[in-house]
């Protein structure tokens, strides 16, 4: 008779135990939270450049002129960046919610950010490369406008991209606690997977 109430409360504890742990689905979602976020970010401050800049580009200051509309060029690609990332942040059906497929997923996600760093420095040194240049230049308006513009986006996606990472790197270590709990042992004729609550 014991046992009737005994294994009852031993599964309770068991699910409570497990409940608190981070499963896979709610680390997905809060991935997908995350990215939404940061994507609405970067749609916002695309819209933002493109209103402005589309007015400023009226001014009789060529440079100035050639400055916003890189800027409006520019921030048109972002945001369709932003609205398919956005879009996308949700798409979990490849893979399912298997470890290894969140375990890629999470990762891909990271080197995302750590390539989109790359390209963001490179992005720098092309404006600073073309300010550059338009010093030899006899109309040097045109240079060094796309230049300055190019340096701008290129800072502010370089700090985006840094604090996207770094966002995502944390969340990321909430899998690991999850994985830290798994171990694999091997006997003879097979091995057995262990998860310690």
């Amino acid at each position: 008779m014991r046992l009737f109430f005994i294994i009852p409360a031993l599964i309770l504890i068991s699910l409570s135990a497990l409940s608190q742990q981070p499963d896979l689905l709610s680390f997905e979602k809060e991935r997908a939270k995350i990215t939404k976020r940061s994507m609405l970010v970067l749609g916002g401050y695309s819209t933002a450049n493109i209103i402005v800049s589309a007015f400023a580009t009226k001014t009789h200051n060529t440079e100035m002129r050639y400055f916003h509309q890189m800027n409006v060029q520019w921030n048109s690609i972002n945001l369709v960046l932003a609205a398919l990332g956005y879009l996308g942040a949700d798409n979990n059906k490849k893979g399912g919610f298997r470890l290894s497929s969140v375990l890629k997923r999470q990762q891909g996600v990271e080197k995302t950010y750590l390539l989109n760093l790359g390209l963001d420095a490179a992005y720098i040194t092309t404006g600073l490369y073309l300010t550059e240049r338009s010093k030899s230049r006899s109309n040097p308006a045109k240079l060094k406008g796309y230049g300055n513009a190019i340096m701008v986006q290129g800072g502010f996606l370089l700090l985006y991209d840094a604090v996207n990472y770094a966002i995502h790197l944390r969340h990321g270590r909430k899998l690991n606690k999850f994985l830290d709990n798994v171990s694999i042992q091997g006997a003879p004729g097979g091995f057995s997977l262990n998860y310690r609550l």
